[in-house]
Parts: C-alpha cells; sequence; structure tokens
C-alpha cells in the first residue's frame, strides 16, 4: 500500500487532468478566446526571438537567410505549441478581462 501512494506521489500532475476534474468553466465567447490564445503565441513568440538574439552566432558556416527563414518558423511554432499548454495562464487572463470589459459579448 505504501508504494502505491509513494508512486502516485513521484508522478508529474497533468493540469489537465486537474481541469477536467473540477466542473467546467463555461466559455461563452469562444472568439475571444480565440484571439487570448494568439495574443498568448505572440507574446511567447517576442520572447522566444529576444531570448534568440541573446545567443552568439558563430561556428565554421555562416548563417544563410534560409537558415534564419526556418528558425523564425520553427520559433512560431514552439511559440504556439507553449500556449496551447496553457502554462502561462496568459490567455486565461486575457480572455477574462475580455469577458469583463465587453460583457460576454
Amino acid at each position: 500500500m505504501a508504494s502505491k501512494i509513494e508512486a502516485n506521489i513521484l508522478q508529474p500532475i497533468d493540469p489537465r487532468a486537474i481541469e477536467r476534474s473540477e466542473k467546467p468553466m463555461e466559455r461563452k465567447n469562444a472568439a475571444a478566446m480565440k484571439v487570448a490564445k494568439s495574443y498568448e503565441a505572440l507574446f511567447v513568440n517576442q520572447l522566444v526571438t529576444a531570448m534568440r538574439k541573446t545567443v552568439t552566432k558563430g561556428g565554421m558556416v555562416p548563417e544563410s537567410n534560409a537558415e534564419r527563414v526556418f528558425q523564425s518558423m520553427l520559433d512560431s511554432e514552439y511559440s504556439q505549441k507553449m500556449a496551447d499548454t496553457q502554462q502561462l495562464g496568459l490567455a486565461n487572463m486575457i480572455y477574462d478581462h475580455l469577458v469583463k470589459q465587453h460583457g460576454g459579448k
């Protein structure tokens, strides 16, 4: 019995499981949530871009334009995936603010 409890303690907590276990929040305005998630992705993309600029460039092969374009696209995709996890909570705060400001319309 003790080993079963210890095993459960060591497992990582899935935030989506917590959300499913609680009473689901009613999202009356799906468009507002979509905008909030998009803004969070944009914010995370700006963070990733700023962090990328701090990395020193160098090496044997100079960076090409194609590599810069690919890196930008990859950063955008990473940002979208990070925003989809909703770990920052920024999208929820933006959504709540939008609903409060516009009365859920």
